[in-house]
């Protein structure tokens, strides 16, 4: 189902509103017993356990409101007898090589780890933004992605992966994954969209190595992430003054607004803004009356992410009440829209999803241009005046 307030996203969308989130992360971690220096930096949902010998991926909130982990075996011969402790654990072979990818950023992090020639079938290939000649003669295996009532079980069956990567949301989406598995095809549920924060959503390229083989590749690329976001945090912080951001789009009335705990929030935040509501509780979006938001935009100094529009024409033909807020007055009102296709994917949600840093290059060159001259916008672009 597409998502009005979030186009990008459609059968890939991310279940914000999870209470249990805050009060899980707020217990703390236990210890995987992952070497030092191997443990999560920023993830708080995976990890990757040594014991004798293999690999044990670990997740801790496989869908919202999971009240048990799972975990799975890696190992090179998944029929070899493995440790007692591991005997009642599913085994991955490892590294794969025939794989069913039915979330987007799975396809964008095998792609950016060049192991997109190992992807057999994928769901959803429409809405990628780039499928890649390697994706060309790609099995489609669910039109709208996920692990629905659209994913042809039949066809992953007879591709015979070595594991498929999936979200899952409902019930019947885990009792279609538990029937693969009774099948004799693994699923990996990946959590990245349910992580906290941007650094640890990028963080599960890592999980996403360990499964091909690429783990030292993925966490030489998620370092060097790391560092280009805290320089670019830095940069930022050392403006004067936080401007406003105001973020999001009207639609049908309301206008969704993002809690102080999301990531656009946190972006915001980190970008050297001063996110316009963040005294709003939670990560989820919230529907505010639009006249509200009209009152409270008056402050901003810069709107992103403004829904469906690729022009200020646009704005002002759809509620003239706009054309009088000051980012459209002066012009600074940027949309996450610069690599999209229409009718397609649009790499924000795609290659962004492990790109934390440049998303928040992005919205620093937009609040504090003086800051970042001649910055190359990657996701963002500044929305044209078009036919008024």
């Amino acid at each position: 189902m597409n998502d009005p307030r979030n186009p990008g996203r459609r059968r890939f969308r991310a279940p914000l509103l999870l209470c249990c989130l805050a009060a899980l992360l707020a217990g703390g971690l236990p210890a995987w017993g992952a070497p030092k220096g191997e443990a999560p930096r920023h993830a708080r949902l995976f990890s990757l356990d040594r014991k004798e010998g293999l690999t044990v991926l670990h997740n801790r909130l496989p869908w919202g409101g999971a009240t048990e982990e799972l975990a799975w075996v890696l190992t090179p011969d998944p029929s070899a007898p493995v440790p007692p402790a591991l005997a009642g654990l599913p085994r991955l072979r490892c590294p794969a090589r025939r794989i069913v990818a039915l979330t987007i950023p799975a396809v964008s992090a095998l792609s950016l780890l060049g192991c997109s020639d190992r992807i057999v079938g994928v769901g959803g290939k429409r809405f990628l933004y780039d499928p890649g000649k390697e994706l060309a003669g790609v099995t489609e295996v669910g039109p709208e992605g996920g692990m629905g009532p659209d994913a042809d079980l039949e066809r992953i069956v007879a591709l015979k992966p070595d594991v498929v990567l999936a979200y899952v949301y409902t019930p019947q989406e885990r009792a279609t994954a538990e029937r693969l598995a009774s099948l004799g095809v693994p699923v990996v549920f990946l959590s990245e969209y349910l992580e906290a924060t941007p650094l640890g959503m990028a963080e599960w390229l890592v999980a996403v190595g360990a499964l091909v083989g690429r783990e030292a590749q993925a966490r030489a690329f998620y370092d060097r992430t790391v560092l280009d976001y805290g320089a670019i945090r830095a940069r930022a912080r050392g403006a004067q003054g936080r401007p406003k951001a105001l973020a999001g789009a009207p639609f049908q009335g309301s206008w969704y607004v993002a809690g102080r705990d999301s990531w656009l929030a946190r972006l915001v935040g980190d970008a050297g803004g001063d996110y316009l509501w963040k005294d709003l509780p939670g990560r989820g979006s919230v529907p505010e009356e639009a006249e509200t938001v009209f009152s409270r935009a008056s402050k901003a100094d810069g709107w992103v992410q403004c829904g469906l529009w690729r022009s200020l024409g646009e704005i002002r033909r759809s509620d003239p009440r706009l054309a009088q807020l000051a980012p459209f007055r002066g012009g600074r009102v940027f949309n996450n829209d610069a690599r999209s296709r229409p009718g397609g994917g649009n790499d924000y949600y795609e290659s962004g999803v492990w790109r934390p840093d440049r998303i928040l290059g992005d919205l620093a060159a937009v609040l504090h241009p003086e800051r970042f001259p001649g910055h190359r916008f990657t996701y963002y672009r500044r929305l044209p005046v078009g036919k008024p």
